[in-house]
């Protein structure tokens, strides 16, 4: 999804009527999840997505409404990516570029890169749609009826010449596969977050995407871009709350394993299939859907049989051999904010804990975990700072509604920083006025990475040189969590040196047909 870039999905109100199907029950549920996710274009009734969606939901599923709404997030949070066509291009050179889009989510196309941030943009020329399930790429191609099709992303790299650039939004554990076979045929590539789906891999990335320099790479944490970015830098460069050695982050989602009341609360209707709490395999085997290319879908993931469980994004998102939970997942959003105005890289330990499910469980990751990490001094000058990671039914110390669901707060000296630019205790900064802006303000995220590729510069923020090391401290939070152990992390020999049993969460096998790909 993105969920890889995911996308928080609403419930139904409640007034609905829970059967039988309805065409205007289906359009009503659009209109919700269009309001909430503000991604209008995607759900209007001319839309392919669209009207692909009620001629399969009125063909299949008459009595029963769950299954209904079931089916429309799955069809709208199928996996994806682009790709595009040349390698190099000179400064100022003004055409457009083919991409390539492969995806487990048809949602980014209507993002095409350029669009929405600069109307100054043209729109890229899509020559390439690759999808493991059919329904995505049958209504992309109705879009992109030019598009050459896949379902395999290895195949597409059989013809490399055909394209420039690839955008990469499939399920986690395929990132980097997608990631690495660009980057060594020489493509530009833009890659949801997380990066990668473990250690190992984050640090290939990083390794490989700096032997081509010249090529356009980004990460999808859309916020590295954004003017409140910025903002936060230049409130704590006045020294108005003085030296920061503490902040929290956190974010409320609480999708994965816990206890049946708090996913009761939180994790409805994704933590449940069939009413039936999600808390290891289910053990019936399900027919695959003539649809959906599951073997695919799993890749170099161990082999298992297909079941619903996992999916639509919010469901694989919590299996470790799929995703790796929040951590991973909003941790690369809203974890980055101090990675950026602290300057913190490589932490020195890194500890985890979840309430309530202390021990790891071997398929599932916690919905609620707290994962402390402790950064030496940075280069710019800072002081060594703790890092406190919060997800799902975690806050930190004196945390009020107020303060929001998902933000952080920066600890000072002299006092404090929410993440929407709040000082606090409000009255003792009363007379503080918002310094004038002297960082740089980037374009737009996505524009970043076209304008690089064209040869217009700069390189884009979240580049795998900076979201590689990014990407690797989120994953150590789960490894430490994995491990049941506070890690003393060796970062320049990729391993804990206190702790050689947490190698295993840090590289995985492959399944054959999948190994000797990344090297």
């Amino acid at each position: 999804m993105s969920t890889s870039t995911s996308i928080p999905i609403p419930q139904v109100d409640e007034e609905l009527p829970p059967a039988p199907f309805e065409p205007r029950i289906v359009e009503e549920l659009m209109r919700q999840i269009s309001r909430a996710t503000k991604t209008q274009a995607l759900y209007l009734p001319n839309n392919p997505i669209y009207q692909k969606a009620i001629e399969t939901l009125r063909a299949a599923f008459q009595p029963l409404w769950k299954k209904t709404q079931e089916l429309v997030l799955s069809i709208t949070e199928s996996d994806f990516k682009w790709e595009g066509r040349s390698v190099y291009h000179e400064p100022n050179r003004g055409e457009s570029l083919p991409w390539i889009f492969y995806k487990d989510g048809v949602r980014e196309l209507t993002l095409t890169p350029g669009r929405q941030a600069s109307p100054g943009h043209p729109d890229e020329n899509v020559v390439v749609l690759c999808d493991v399930n059919q329904l995505a790429i049958d209504a992309a191609s109705q879009r992109f009826p030019k598009a050459k099709t896949f379902t395999d992303l290895r195949k597409v790299f059989d013809k490399p010449d055909a394209f420039d650039a690839v955008v990469v939004s499939t399920a986690e554990h395929t990132h980097a596969f997608a990631t690495y076979l660009a980057l060594t045929h020489g493509k530009h590539v833009y890659c949801e977050k997380p990066l990668t789906h473990n250690i190992w891999e984050a640090r290939l990335i990083r390794e490989t995407a700096a032997r081509y320099p010249r090529l356009s790479t980004q990460m999808g944490n859309q916020g590295h871009a954004s003017p409140a970015r910025r903002t936060i830098k230049e409130i704590l460069n006045t020294g108005v709350i003085g030296l920061v050695r503490e902040v929290h982050v956190w974010a409320d989602r609480a999708w994965g394993l816990q206890d049946t009341a708090s996913a009761e609360k939180f994790d409805h209707p994704h933590g449940f299939y069939n009413g039936v709490q999600i808390v290891d395999r289910f053990k019936e085997e399900m027919p695959i859907p003539p649809t959906n290319y599951f073997d695919l879908w799993l890749g170099p993931a161990p082999a298992r049989p297909f079941h619903e469980t996992y999916f639509p994004g919010p469901r694989w998102y919590r299996w470790w051999d799929f995703g790796n939970g929040t951590m991973s997942d909003l941790g690369s959003h809203d974890n980055d904010v101090p990675y950026t105005v602290l300057d913190i890289r490589q932490p020195l330990t890194v500890e985890a804990v979840s309430p309530n499910v202390p021990v790891s469980h071997k398929e599932l990751a916690p919905a609620t975990m707290i994962v402390t990490y402790e950064f030496g001094a940075s280069p710019s000058g800072a002081p060594a700072v703790k890092l406190i990671w919060h997800q799902g039914d975690s806050k930190p110390p004196g945390w009020v509604p107020e303060w929001g669901g998902r933000s952080q707060v920066f600890i000072g000296d002299k006092g404090m920083l929410l993440g929407n630019g709040k000082l606090l205790p409000a009255e003792e900064f009363t007379d503080f006025q918002t310094p004038p802006e002297t960082l740089p303000r980037s374009p737009g995220h996505w524009v970043e990475w076209v304008n690089y590729a064209k040869g217009n510069g700069p390189v884009p923020g979240s580049n795998f040189q900076y979201s590689g090391w990014t990407t690797e401290a989120n994953h150590l939070g789960n490894v430490a969590y994995r491990t049941g152990k506070k890690l003393e992390w060796d970062y320049k020999h990729l391993r804990a040196s206190n702790a050689p049993e947490a190698a295993r969460f840090m590289k995985k096998e492959y399944r054959p047909g999948w190994q000797g790909i990344l090297k």
